[in-house]
């Protein structure tokens, strides 16, 4: 409680002052529209074709439509979609127009009231960097909310908000190019190979390109994150990570407009504090990023090991985490990247991913052996697979394994809240064996009736730390140089990034709502307690995490960015949940859902 009071003192300066759209007459919104070419839309919950009514009119069901919707896959295409679907509605209301993967037909009220929900009333469809120059001036000149949406992969609700005027970058994609001896704006020497890639462009895409070069980049799993939006402002972690580092330390400049409307360069050589910021400091806090460029590594080979376990016995899910957690230092420091899902007592299978680019497949197969002995003498039905890939870019388009341990894989009601785990965890008898415990009773916490019947597992554990990378960080990334970036320190002494999470169904009460947030949260108060060193990735981070300054970046990055944030925005007209210079009482985040 300490901490969340100190958290709003330390962020009191900045305070917005915002009005309704209803309050700007039609006139300036057609004007507006036509100085942006008629880019200006309103926005739709994606599923409103679905209902009979929306925002409590009448309206004719386009049942082809409705069933399209359903099938999607990829809510990113649509402004009013999103991954985590709560977070299109208003979850402290229950106002919401949304329909889970997980809803059978038959379960579908048509009837059932349609609303906004957390939906932006209104969004530019952000073609060009005029476009955003003239949205932020017509922001400030009326007073309005701003929220930023590239594809909807959110975990924290910072692309939605009712009575706010959105900039949807999705679409803004200049073509990818390829500089082979590429020299920062402001710097003298060539980096080597890099990349770059517009505002909206997702990682299917640049690893197609990039695969085509012979060549691969740090990136997400997800393969309809955008590559430029929350994933890159937030750190960015990767399968590729162990060995290459995070998204943050792969990236050379970046190209952004500011509050202000300038259109600004930033990289290790010039305006380097924006720099920092932009890599760490979380989206939609200090500018809009409209073009990154990030470093590109020469294709390798890589060793992959795909396992799926039966799970009959509670017992497995124990050894198996013991069994992971014994060898989980090795592996770092042998270059794996992975994933691993425990299951939960017989519900669900033991699923797992690991990778590495740095072992040849018989080094592979040797490594991997407590693993494939385990699955071997489990008792149980087990598939395992070592495989050789040709590189990156072919195991990217053989996604389907990884896509259904993926959080982007449902479009579903989740709450979740994670932790990085440190070295110090898995070292000595005493530390591993109380790990195991820690996790072993998360997963135990677990409201049957809120997850069981959405089939998803309690625990993901992401083994995409930069732990051989941050052997090695460069000096002039390292604190003090012009290239250090405001992540957490954490990562670079985390093993382990562990997430909990649980759903729910469409239908549920503001009351119950609140309720699972709060349980997922305080489940991981004894892994908080285990890691006082630790930290957390602030992208799939707890909405409700009770030290966000020491969690998502630590004291000394935070004040640094407080410092930058009111001198670039000393009106916060960029402001997310939990981001460097909200107020939590503000307005705009009256539908988080209300815990007590």
């Amino acid at each position: 409680m300490v901490t969340k009071y100190l958290f709003i003192f330390l962020l009191g300066g900045i305070r917005p002052v915002l009005s309704s759209l209803l309050l700007v007459d039609q006139a300036s919104w057609d004007a507006f529209n036509q100085d942006i070419s008629g880019r200006l839309f309103d926005g739709r919950p994606m599923m409103s074709p679905c209902f009979n009514n929306y925002n409590g009119q009448p309206q004719r069901i386009n049942h082809t439509r409705c069933m399209e919707l359903r099938r999607e896959n990829s809510p990113s295409l649509y402004f009013g979609g999103y991954q985590n679907i709560n977070w299109a509605a208003c979850q402290s209301t229950g106002d919401n127009c949304t329909i889970s993967s997980f809803t059978r037909e038959d379960h579908i009220n048509p009837a059932r009231r349609c609303s906004q929900g957390s939906v932006p009333s209104k969004y530019v469809d952000v073609r060009s960097i005029d476009d955003v120059q003239k949205s932020l001036a017509f922001i400030r000149e009326n007073g309005l909310q701003l929220v930023i949406k590239n594809t909807g992969h959110d975990y924290l609700g910072r692309s939605s908000a009712s009575d706010a005027l959105a900039l949807w970058t999705h679409n803004y994609r200049p073509p990818i190019h390829l500089n082979r001896s590429f020299i920062p704006e402001g710097c003298r020497s060539p980096v080597g190979d890099v990349i770059t890639f517009g505002a909206g462009e997702q990682f299917e895409k640049i690893y197609d390109f990039a695969s085509r070069q012979n060549l691969r980049v740090v990136g997400g799993t997800g393969l309809t994150v955008g590559a430029a939006g929350g994933w890159i402002t937030g750190g960015g972690h990767s399968l590729l990570s162990n060995e290459l580092g995070l998204g943050v330390d792969n990236v050379y400049q970046i190209h952004a407009i500011l509050p202000n409307g300038t259109y600004i360069t930033a990289s290790r050589c010039q305006n380097t504090e924006l720099f920092f910021a932009l890599r760490g400091g979380g989206g939609g806090t200090f500018g809009i990023v409209m073009d990154v460029s990030m470093l590109a590594h020469q294709e390798k080979p890589m060793e992959v090991l795909s396992l799926s376990l039966e799970n009959r016995d509670p017992r497995i899910v124990e050894n198996f985490l013991q069994m992971m957690v014994d060898n989980a230092e090795r592996w770092a420091d042998e270059g794996w990247g992975g994933y691993f899902q425990p299951g939960m007592q017989t519900d669900q299978p033991i699923t797992l991913f690991m990778a590495t680019s740095m072992m040849d497949h018989t080094q592979a197969e040797e490594s991997m052996k407590p693993i494939l002995d385990f699955a071997l003498h489990s008792g149980t039905t087990a598939s395992q697979n070592l495989t050789t890939f040709t590189g990156f870019g072919e195991l990217m388009q053989s996604m389907e394994t990884l896509n259904t341990m993926s959080l982007n894989h449902y479009q579903a009601a989740v709450s979740m809240s994670s932790r990085i785990v440190p070295r110090v965890n898995f070292q000595g008898t005493a530390n591993k064996h109380r790990l195991v415990e820690v996790l072993n009773d998360i997963m135990h916490t677990l409201d049957q009736k809120t997850n069981s019947s959405l089939s998803l597992p309690p625990l993901l554990v992401c083994l995409t730390t930069p732990v051989m990378y941050s052997k090695h960080l460069p000096d002039m990334d390292r604190k003090g140089g012009p290239g250090y970036s405001s992540v957490t320190p954490a990562w670079r002494d985390g093993l382990w990034h562990v997430i909990h999470k649980r759903a729910w169904v469409d239908e549920v009460e503001p009351s119950t709502v609140a309720d699972i947030w709060k349980e997922t949260s305080q489940s991981m108060n004894p892994l908080r307690q285990l890691t006082p060193g630790g930290g957390a990735y602030q992208n799939e981070g707890d909405a409700f995490e009770p030290d966000p300054i020491g969690t998502f970046w630590g004291k000394d990055n935070y004040d640094r960015l407080f410092k930058f944030k009111q001198e670039v925005d000393p009106d916060n007209i960029f402001t997310v949940h939990q981001g460097i210079g909200w107020e939590e009482s503000h307005r705009r985040y009256n539908c988080y859902p209300k815990l007590v």
